[in-house]
């Protein structure tokens, strides 16, 4: 596997925030799924976002994935009926939401994968990555890796102390790689 490109961002300026969720019709994604695009397209800022073959391979990574997300539709599901929750609220929720997003902005149709995991996620993701370019599933991959800043991530350190000593930081690397 070939490293193309590995840029990571931890400061994401807010007319930027603004610019990606009009012009890529993300009016009502989250956050979460917002960081991810706009780091892709701080990375990639002449080309973005037709600057990859259609086959292309698409993973992004999480410890936590949208928890912001997921803990609103949580809260409400407790604190409304049923038929109150909101769908858009739920479908964003979902961990894969912005693996979705991204593949219909960057208009690619390879194989994509949204991984999720406490331990090492950015770990499996670059497995992942080397064996669909290994087996030559893709000839290209983009891998994201995003962190979304809450209240779960300020609260790791106490609550997980072998893993964080201080509070998690909002970041997305991303990478670009090739066979």
């Amino acid at each position: 596997m070939n490293i193309v490109k590995a840029e990571t961002f931890t400061s994401f300026p807010e007319e930027t925030l603004k610019e990606v969720k009009f012009k890529y019709g993300l009016r009502r994604a989250d956050r979460f799924t917002v960081l991810a695009t706009a780091a892709v397209k701080m990375a990639f800022s002449e080309q973005f976002p037709q600057f990859l073959p259609p086959e292309t391979g698409l993973i992004t990574a999480s410890s936590f994935g949208p928890h912001k997300t997921v803990f609103a539709n949580l809260d409400d599901i407790l604190d409304y009926p049923e038929d109150q929750i909101l769908p858009t609220k739920f479908s964003h929720s979902v961990h894969n939401a912005v693996t979705s997003y991204l593949g219909t902005i960057l208009r690619i149709t390879g194989p994509a994968f949204a991984i999720t995991n406490f331990e090492n996620p950015i770990d499996e993701a670059m497995n992942l990555a080397e064996t669909l370019l290994v087996t030559g599933l893709c000839e290209t991959l983009l891998l994201i890796a995003v962190e979304e800043e809450g209240l779960l991530t300020q609260n790791v350190a106490p609550l997980w102390q072998h893993r964080s000593q201080k509070p998690l930081q909002e970041a997305v690397s991303v990478f670009l790689a090739t066979t």
